[in-house]
């Protein structure tokens, strides 16, 4: 018997009354205290701090809404229309559609969907979220022969889904939209800046998205299609927020219409660039940052040399891996001028898969690590935007630092806006930056847990590691979900000292389709709450550490992999 158990119980054959009630009491409350103890280890910064502190916002992504959806129709039809009067009931290509869509088939967002998501939205979520992040594909896939997709209808799908954002959200709620691949036509094809197509696209998005481009981002947005708006002003004790929305089209190997990031008139180095200006612009301004996107920055996604670029901007900028580390830097950075103190990127934000997942960004080293000039180990491109020299100086000059839309008809130089010879790149089609999009794994899972299993085993792994969440989306490709996070509003407070901006927790939302179009949910409950991830994982938050020995848990338990896999697909636990 253990030393502290025989003096609480005695010999077995003595009994219990050897000793007082007193005894009892002060053991008991010493267990107790104890297991409060060990709780402790588990609850996020969230549960210890002011509500005040504590800040909401909701990434919802790819909605990909059909108004040609049809109740009852067949699933190879894209479920447009009905079945033969003789087809076998619940046979191939033959199951039954429901109001709210039909959950793992080849078809789009119903309206009934998009109307119910609203509705929760906005009676449920309305009053309590900071911000709203939109990640892009409002418009429907173009897999149907006999009903395809033009422009028009993808610009109509995104105005059905800005008045629905703007329905289930008050004004003063930021909502930040972004371009995916399924919002230009044809899908995954979107020329450089300066082509008439592109032109058109950013025009009719920013009509269509209704005043969500701030006024003063118009430009850049007209130019490139991506642009930054602030979600949260410095106040007292904490530094405003400005979410950058990018553009991944011109990153994204899929679209045959860019080439790499390695040429001064690449219009993916150009973004990348911009982001290093709007890094300087947070220092100026007292702002940490959030980058959104539609396609996750992968190599199997992404062009190398965009990767590699991408990746080099934004892990220089990420928080250390240590908390405690973070916690010292934002203490003495404290009395430091704003334009001392760097910017923080706080978060990473993608769609596109359909998965609830995440990746590391920057996990090599000897990757991230090009070498510089002379002046400070800057590469040539990194010198111009500091300096506003050279193409960038210009776009920085004539776009990026402009309000509104750009009159550079008193230009001395050829317009950026229209001074592309538009059969150029009908032409590049084999250059050699046109590489094929590599296969991604038959498994999305399957491929992370080795990607993480490399990671863990790279011995240069980079100090500043990143991190790219996934969220899961609205369409059924496999249950409509949605993630809330939770952030540190203010650096004080709590039991931790955290920079504001800090992401603390989130819960993953779904909504259980097959059951709703069988029985119309209760008010409020369209939507119901799957997963929270500091409960599910038992960590803090969400820094890279956290991340770090999630990865590690999932390599070495079959269980926690099984329970992953089933959380990435949107199925709740049996």
């Amino acid at each position: 018997m253990h030393e502290t158990t025989s003096l609480l119980y005695g010999n077995r054959h003595s009994g219990f009354r050897k000793y007082p009630w007193s005894t009892w009491i002060v053991a008991g409350l010493a267990c107790i205290a104890s297991l409060g103890i060990i709780a402790m280890a588990f609850i996020s910064f969230e549960d210890t701090a002011d509500v005040s502190e504590v800040g909401k916002f909701i990434h919802i992504t790819d909605l990909h809404i059909d108004p040609n959806y049809r109740e009852g129709s067949t699933t190879y039809s894209q479920c447009h229309r009905l079945p033969p009067l003789r087809a076998a009931k619940d046979g191939d290509g033959h199951r039954s559609t429901g109001r709210f869509g039909i959950p793992r088939a080849k078809c789009d967002s119903s309206l009934a969907l998009i109307n119910a998501t609203r509705d929760y939205l906005r009676r449920e979520w309305a009053d309590k979220v900071d911000f709203v992040l939109w990640t892009g594909d409002s418009g429907r896939h173009d897999g149907d022969a006999e009903i395809p997709r033009t422009f028009d209808e993808i610009i109509e799908q995104n105005r059905i889904a800005s008045k629905a954002m703007h329905r289930a959200f008050p004004p003063n709620v930021p909502i930040v939209p972004n371009i995916g691949n399924n919002d230009v036509s044809p899908h995954n094809d979107l020329p450089a800046p300066g082509h008439k197509r592109a032109r058109r696209t950013f025009r009719e998005l920013a009509a269509a998205w209704k005043q969500l481009v701030p006024e003063d981002q118009l430009s850049t947005f007209l130019y490139g299609g991506y642009f930054a708006k602030d979600v949260i002003k410095p106040g007292d004790g904490s530094r405003g927020l400005t979410v950058l929305s990018l553009n991944t089209m011109y990153w994204y190997r899929a679209n045959a219409k860019v080439g790499g990031c390695k040429a001064e008139d690449s219009p993916g180095l150009a973004q990348i660039a911009w982001i290093r200006y709007q890094i300087r612009r947070a220092r100026e301004r007292n702002h940490d940052l959030t980058l959104i996107g539609h396609v996750s920055p992968n190599l199997d996604n992404y062009r190398p040399s965009c990767y590699e670029g991408y990746a080099r901007t934004v892990t220089q900028l990420v928080p250390p891996p240590s908390l405690a580390e973070t916690a010292r830097n934002s203490s003495s950075s404290s009395s430091s001028s704003a334009s001392e103190a760097l910017p923080l990127i706080h978060a990473q934000l993608y769609g596109h898969s359909n998965v609830d997942l995440w990746s590391f960004v920057g996990q090599d080293l000897s990757m991230l690590e090009q070498r510089g000039d002379e002046e400070g180990g800057r590469l040539w491109w990194e010198r111009q935007v500091d300096e506003e020299t050279g193409r960038f100086g210009r776009l920085i000059r004539e776009v990026w630092d402009v309000s509104g839309i750009p009159d550079q008809t008193n230009s001395e130089e050829p317009p950026l806006f229209s001074g592309l010879n538009e059969s150029l790149w009908e032409e590049m089609a084999d250059d050699a930056s046109f590489a094929e999009s590599k296969s991604l794994p038959s498994d999305f899972v399957d491929g992370l847990l080795k990607e993480f299993e490399r990671v863990l085993m790279l011995k240069e792994r980079h100090p500043r590691l990143g991190v790219a969440t996934i969220s899961p989306s609205i369409i059924p490709k496999y249950m409509p979900a949605f993630r809330v996070f939770s952030y540190a509003r203010s650096s004080t407070g709590g039991r931790r000292r955290l920079p504001s901006g800090t992401l603390l927790d989130y819960d993953v939302y779904w909504a259980d389709i097959a059951k709703h179009n069988k029985l119309a949910p209760k008010r409020g409950e369209f939507f119901q709450l799957l997963y929270r991830f500091s409960t599910e994982y038992k960590l803090p938050d969400l820094s890279p550490e956290s991340y770090l020995k999630w990865a590690r848990k999932l390599v070495q338990s079959k269980n926690l992999r099984k329970r992953f896999r089933a959380l990435a697909y949107l199925e709740p636990a049996r």
